[in-house]
C-alpha cells in the first residue's frame, strides 16, 4: 500500500490537468442521456455509499460490551451511529425511494447482527476502522456539499447547447447561474457526490487492514473498489451530471481522507500491536 496511494494521487492528479483543459470537449463526446448503464450506477452508487456508512457507523457502536463500558462513551458512539445510519436511510430514500429505505433498513439489520459476531480479541480493532469510515464518509461528504454551493457548477446536460454556461473547475460562481437553470440542482456539477460515495468505498480495505489474517489482501480490496469507482466516474460523465474534473475531485475527497484516517489508523494499531505493525 506505501505505492498505491501516491499512484493513485497522481493518476487523480493528472485526470485533473485532463478535465482543466479538456472537460467540455470529453462530455461532448461522452454523453448519452437516457442510457441504461449510468442510469443503473445512478441509483447503484448511492446505495453502495450508504451501505458503507452503515458499517462504519455499526462497527463504532455495536463492537462494545454495553454492560462494562462508560456511559459517556455509549451514549457519544450511539448518538454517532444513530446519526450516521439515519443519514444512510435519507441517502436510500433520495434516490430510490421507498424500496431505497427498505433495503437500507434490511441492510442496517443485518450488519449490526454480522458485526455481532465479531471475535472478543478483534472488535476494538474492528471498532478503529468503523470510526475510520464514518470519518472519511462525513468529513469528505461536508466538505464536498459545501464546495457545491460556493462552486455552483452548470451541469453539462443543462446547458442544452448554451456553452456559454461552462465555466473551469477552478472558478467559483456562486448563485451567478440560477436563473440560466430550470432546477437548482443543475448548477451543482462541482463536485460529484456519486463519485465521493464511490471514492468512501475504498475505505473498506480498512477491514482488512484490522484483522491479521486479512491483512496481506488489503490491497486486492482496494484495488476492486477502485476499479468501481472509475466506473461510476466514467457514467456519471455518459450522463451529462459532471465532468472530469468534477468527478476526479468528488473521488479525492474521501481519497484524501482515507489516506490521513490510514496513516492514523496504523499509528494507533502499532501502539497496540506493535508485532503486528509498523508506521506505513
Amino acid at each position: 500500500m506505501k505505492k498505491i496511494f501516491p499512484a493513485t494521487a497522481i493518476g487523480a492528479l493528472v485526470l485533473l490537468i485532463i478535465g482543466t483543459f479538456a472537460d467540455l470537449r470529453i462530455d461532448q463526446v461522452l454523453y448519452m442521456p437516457g442510457n441504461g448503464f449510468s442510469s443503473f450506477f445512478e441509483r447503484l452508487a448511492p446505495l453502495i455509499g450508504a451501505t458503507v456508512l452503515m458499517i462504519g457507523a455499526a462497527l463504532l457502536f455495536w463492537t462494545y460490551k454495553f454492560v462494562k463500558e462508560n456511559l459517556a462513551k455509549l451514549v457519544v458512539s450511539g448518538l454517532v451511529y444513530l446519526g450516521s445510519t439515519l443519514i444512510a436511510l435519507v441517502l436510500c430514500h433520495k434516490y430510490c425511494h421507498t424500496p431505497g429505505v427498505v433495503y437500507g433498513v434490511i441492510v442496517a439489520v443485518l450488519i449490526a447482527w454480522l458485526v455481532s459476531r465479531i471475535p472478543d480479541n478483534l472488535k476494538q480493532r474492528y471498532r478503529w476502522a468503523g470510526i475510520a469510515i464514518v470519518a472519511v464518509f462525513l468529513c469528505s461528504i461536508a466538505v464536498l456539499e459545501v464546495a457545491k454551493v460556493i462552486w455552483g457548477r452548470v451541469r453539462f446536460r443543462a446547458m442544452q447547447g448554451d456553452f456559454d454556461l461552462f465555466t473551469p473547475w477552478y472558478h467559483p460562481n456562486g448563485k451567478h447561474f440560477r436563473s440560466a437553470v430550470a432546477v437548482a440542482d443543475n448548477i451543482k456539477s462541482f463536485p460529484s457526490g456519486h463519485s465521493q460515495f464511490a471514492g468512501a468505498v475504498l475505505s473498506l480495505c480498512l477491514l482488512a487492514l484490522v484483522n491479521p489474517n486479512w491483512k496481506d489482501k488489503e490491497s486486492m480490496v482496494y484495488g476492486v473498489a477502485l476499479v468501481y469507482a472509475l466506473v461510476v466516474m466514467f457514467s456519471r460523465m455518459m450522463q451529462g451530471a459532471h465532468f472530469l474534473s468534477d468527478v476526479t475531485v468528488g473521488f479525492a475527497l474521501p481519497f484524501l481522507a482515507l489516506w490521513l484516517a490510514r496513516y492514523l489508523l496504523i499509528k494507533q494499531l502499532a501502539q497496540h500491536y506493535p508485532q503486528e505493525y509498523e508506521l506505513a
